[in-house]
Formats: C-alpha cells, structure tokens, sequence
C-alpha cells in the first residue's frame, strides 16, 4: 500500500493522528491480506509530543494487529520532523521500494504517464476527432510521436468516414526539432482518410513551435473547418463520444 498526503498535512495533535488512522482503515477495507506500507512525506509535517507520540504508537499498533508487515517513509525533510516519525524515513520513492523489498512501483507523486494524458471526443456527426490532453506535456521525443500515432490510430478504429483532426493545445508544446516526426505522423493519418489538423488555444505564443496551423480560440479553429468545407453541423460538441483508447 503507498499512502500520499494531497495537500499538506501536520500531525500536531491526537486528533490529527485519528483522522490519519480514519483514512488509512477506509482504504484497508479493500485488502485481505498482509501487507507493507510506503508514505509519501513530502507533504507531511510531524509536531512531536507525548501526546502526539503516544497517538502514533496506538495507531500503528492498531494496524500491526491488521497484518502491517512493515512502513517506510519518504521524501525525508528533518524540517518538517520527519526523524521523530514511529517508521523508517528515507529520501526517495526508490529508495523506499528498495527498504520495503517492493521494486517496480510507479511512484505516486509523479506525472501520469504520456498515453494515459491523451484524450478524445468524436464528433462524428461533424466528421472531426477532438484530441486534448489532461494534463501539461511537451512533444520532445520519437516515442512520444509513436505513442501519439498509435492512440490516433486505435481512436479510428471507430471511424468509417473522412474526418478533421482538432486539437487542443492549451496543455500541450511541440520541440521544433520533431516537426518532422509529426509530418511523418501527419502524411500517416491522411492514408487513413484525415482531412486536415488545426489547433487551438496554443499554449505559448510562438505558434510556429506547432506542427500545424493554430488558432487562439476554438470556434476560430472550427469556422476555418466550417469555411473549407471541412466541417458539417453547427456545433462539435453535439453526438459526441468520448474515447480512451
């Protein structure tokens, strides 16, 4: 199990510890079986007491009878109070994996990864796919064209028209040394029936950084479509689906 504090936390009172100890019983309501524990720290400050120590050591105590083999924390910060912790404390998510024999985790505090950023909505009815990204990325290497390319052809696995590309690039930066590679991924699509690629809300105002012609605002990006004949309908967001492939 790795725990992680979402917004910054101090334990300074027994009441602080019960609600820790109320979270941590939540989430063991889905395990059946023994167990070690990992803490991201870094959001964590600890105010050492003798009541605050005593609190702690109820609790783990408590959770040791619930077959808690072990804990180790991370992201060690002595400002913070982190050596009067009841657990060991190490720096990293790595170095925690290693003290609790558990390697191979992703660590939780790290951005999603690239794919799972990528998101669609098919318009179908106006003949155009959607593409977003919910989080802040930049275009900086080949495998992120790759992963690009393979998501944009798993989407079209739903399509059996002609269709626009519009992207959303209010999360999203493209390195101008691979406006190559997305040429290679644009000649790709246009085999399978792409129309066209339009941009919008560019998220830094050098547009020439992007692949492809962007547009401040979207109904801009959308009338272009519309003026080219590359668009039907009077709105993309009607008969619309999301996809996650």
């Amino acid at each position: 199990m790795v725990q992680t504090f979402e917004q910054p936390y101090t334990v300074d009172t027994p009441k602080a510890v019960q609600a820790w100890r109320s979270a941590w019983m939540q989430e063991l309501k889905s395990w059946h079986s023994p167990y070690k524990l990992i803490v991201d720290c870094s959001k964590l400050t600890f105010v050492n007491s003798p009541e605050v120590a005593a609190a702690m050591a109820t609790m783990f105590k408590f959770f040791d009878g619930l077959f808690l083999r072990s804990c180790t924390g991370y992201g060690l910060d002595p400002e913070k109070g982190h050596e009067h912790l009841p657990f060991a404390m190490v720096v990293t998510f790595e170095d925690a994996q290693r003290a609790a024999g558990a390697r191979g985790m992703r660590d939780p505090s790290a951005p999603a990864d690239f794919r799972a950023s990528i998101q669609f909505q098919n318009h179908f009815a106006q003949h155009v796919v959607e593409m977003s990204f919910s989080e802040g990325v930049v275009i900086d290497s080949k495998d992120k064209i790759l992963t690009l390319k393979s998501k944009l052809t798993n989407n079209l696995m739903q399509w059996h028209s002609k269709w626009s590309l519009l992207i959303d690039c209010s999360n999203v930066q493209f390195d101008p040394a691979f406006k190559e590679q997305w040429t290679g991924v644009d000649a790709f699509l246009r085999g399978f029936f792409m129309k066209a690629t339009l941009g919008y809300s560019p998220s830094d105002l050098v547009r020439t950084n992007y692949p492809f012609e962007t547009f401040r605002a979207r109904h801009a990006a959308v009338a272009r479509l519309e003026s080219e004949g590359l668009f039907m309908g009077n709105d993309a967001q009607c008969r619309s689906k999301t996809s996650k492939s």
